[in-house]
């Protein structure tokens, strides 16, 4: 029996928690080679043209996440198995995802590297995709602000590990490591969900939206879904801005900034980053949840995304960047507790979650494949890394003010 989220028993304390350790294990095992690991193997190949042939392996990396993003929705939603339409494919995205980390470990050259690392995008969209459909699947609607922000946290605290791996270990050992956080990871959730089989016959009517199984559809429509748009809308903005300000981060503080060891300091900023998201997150997902208010989180901290850009445009200390990695861990803590609560709020249809959780994600799939060309373009053509910086932060405050358009929720 479909259950609206305004009437579902609150989740746990203890299933809150095996969630996020669930999200932790899937962001740590996509931080590890984009933070660090793919640029230290590609650097140490190109030295002369490390910039560019970053980008495009990110780039290739993010175009299959554009495509993998919305089918893993679209699938898991009409996977009839009786272990759920969730589970299986979190359980072989993950497995397919951690072969793929271990092949990228042995690679000998760029193209090796290169195959390994569009596997490992197409099968950690389906995993990630399966997870994130099981909030709207199962928690009540006055706890999303609080799985929104574990997620939040969660996230964060996988970067940190990621990146962590990267720098105290070898980058074969790393990426061996890393496969095996995530299957624990991944794992210790599994064990204990419940996901309930869910037949077509039973879904055949949506009571909040009137969708049917027969009427599947590519995307929904934005004349009938518009607060759907407008959300998908502003996370691009938002992620494009805040993805192009990260994407060159290691070689902005070798380059630019003149840090003698980049690697450590990129662990440096993403633990203060961290510690910041980690102070703001549950707080801020807590607290939009008790207001039961979501837009003015999310305009509020994409201007503090803005304000982070600006302080890196002008940034030629270290201590400065700091600053910026604070302020920054701060803002986008807030838009990550709160962002996917919004999500949920404007999800069209109950019988096609999976679907349209993954179109959202092409919001973060995009700027994952356009970032890095056009953080190229804008390093070349803008002045160097302050035209890059101001870009990003223009793009992150087009986001904050759009998000006001959106209408059926405050």
């Amino acid at each position: 029996m479909t259950v609206h989220p305004d009437e579902r028993a609150p989740v746990s304390r203890g299933w809150v928690s095996r969630f996020g350790l669930l999200y932790l294990g899937q962001n740590a095992a996509w931080a590890g080679p984009t933070q660090l690991l793919i640029a230290i193997q590609v650097a140490d190949w190109y030295p002369g043209e490390k910039e560019e042939r970053l980008a495009w392996v990110m780039a290739a990396g993010g175009a299959v996440m554009l495509v993998a993003t919305p089918l893993a929705g679209a699938v898991s939603d009409r996977t009839g198995s009786r272990f759920g339409r969730r589970a299986p494919w979190i359980l072989v995205g993950a497995l397919v995802a951690a072969i793929a980390l271990v092949w990228m470990g042995f690679a000998p050259g760029y193209a090796v590297l290169l195959a390994g690392w569009l596997l490992f995008q197409a099968a950690i969209a389906f995993s990630i995709n399966a997870a994130q459909a099981v909030a709207p699947d199962q928690v009540p609607r006055r706890q999303y602000g609080l799985v929104s922000g574990v997620m939040g946290l969660t996230y964060t605290l996988g970067v940190v590990v990621g990146t962590l791996i990267g720098t105290m270990l070898g980058v074969r050992t790393a990426y061996l490591v890393t496969a095996l956080v995530l299957v624990l990871l991944v794992g210790q959730f599994l064990v204990r969900f419940r996901d309930p089989q869910v037949l077509r016959e039973k879904v055949a009517v949506d009571p909040v939206g009137g969708a049917r199984w027969a009427r599947f559809s590519v995307v929904p429509s934005p004349r009938r879904y518009p607060d759907f748009a407008w959300v998908f809308l502003t996370r691009l903005l938002v992620t494009l801005g805040n993805s192009i300000a990260l994407f060159y981060l290691l070689y902005f503080l070798r380059d630019r900034i003149r840090v003698a060891d980049a690697e450590g300091g990129v662990l440096v900023l993403t633990a203060v980053y961290a510690v910041m998201v980690i102070v703001s997150a549950i707080v801020s997902g807590r607290w939009s949840d008790r207001v039961d208010r979501r837009l003015p989180f999310v305009s509020l901290s994409s201007l503090g995304v803005t304000l982070a850009c600006l302080i890196m445009a002008w940034a030629l200390d270290w201590w400065v960047v700091v600053v910026a990695a604070a302020v920054l861990g701060v803002s986008w803590g807030v838009y990550m507790a709160v962002d996917q609560a919004l999500i949920n709020e404007v999800l069209p249809t109950m019988a096609d979650r999976g679907r349209d959780v993954g179109i959202m994600n092409v919001a973060v799939a995009l700027p994952n494949t356009f970032s890095p060309v056009i953080a190229a373009l804008a390093l070349r053509n803008l002045g160097g890394y302050p035209g890059l910086y101001l870009l990003a932060g223009a793009l992150a405050l087009l986001g904050g003010v759009l998000v006001w358009r959106v209408r059926d929720v405050r």
